[in-house]
């Protein structure tokens, strides 16, 4: 199991490991949504990243200087995806899922389902099969078997994109760890 819930600094537990926006939920529930400061402190970023994708419109508009589930799911997706894909990339790949990100009527899967399949089926690549995008495309074909597609061609895209967003974020892990590893080289 990995020691961070996706897109986040905050520890991993048994809980999050089947759902890893219910640490985040209750804070919402409480507060009405996080502070911009807060945010900060959950995902690891600078407060000018975030602020800079909302001015770019990559994340939809915090309401009344709170940040809510809409906003914190896309930002956790952006920031599990960039160790791996350039931003422009993955707001392409975002707006070829949900389109326009304050348009909920274009979306073929809310961004919190979406999340949460991306998790569940990073958790399940096996050790070995970090780069076998066929066996990536199987564990993504198997977990979507129950979408329900609201418009025809939508379980397609859906299929191709979640495919992609697995392999970058395993292509970031084995980046990490070869970094990790020529720092112990002290060169």
């Amino acid at each position: 199991m990995n020691d961070e819930i996706p897109g986040t600094v905050l520890r991993m537990t048994e809980n999050a490991a089947q759902d890893p926006f219910c640490v985040i939920e209750p804070l919402i529930g409480i507060t009405g949504g996080l502070t911009l400061s807060q945010v900060t402190e959950v995902t690891g970023l600078q407060g000018s990243t975030i602020q800079n994708w909302v001015k770019r419109g990559w994340v939809e508009s915090p309401g009344g200087k709170r940040y809510g589930e809409q906003q914190l799911v896309r930002i956790f997706l952006i920031n599990m995806l960039r160790g791996a894909m350039q931003l422009d990339e993955i707001v392409a790949l975002m707006a070829y899922i949900n389109g326009r990100v304050d348009d909920r009527s274009d979306d073929i899967i809310p961004d919190r389902r979406l999340y949460s399949f991306l998790c569940e089926i990073n958790a399940e690549v096996p050790q070995g099969e970090y780069g076998n995008a066929e066996k990536i495309r199987e564990l993504v074909c198997r977990k979507l078997s129950d979408y329900a597609e609201p418009v025809e061609g939508a379980r397609k895209k859906l299929e191709a994109s979640l495919t992609v967003m697995v392999l970058a974020c395993q292509a970031a892990k084995i980046k990490n760890t070869a970094t990790a590893e020529f720092k112990k080289l002290n060169l």
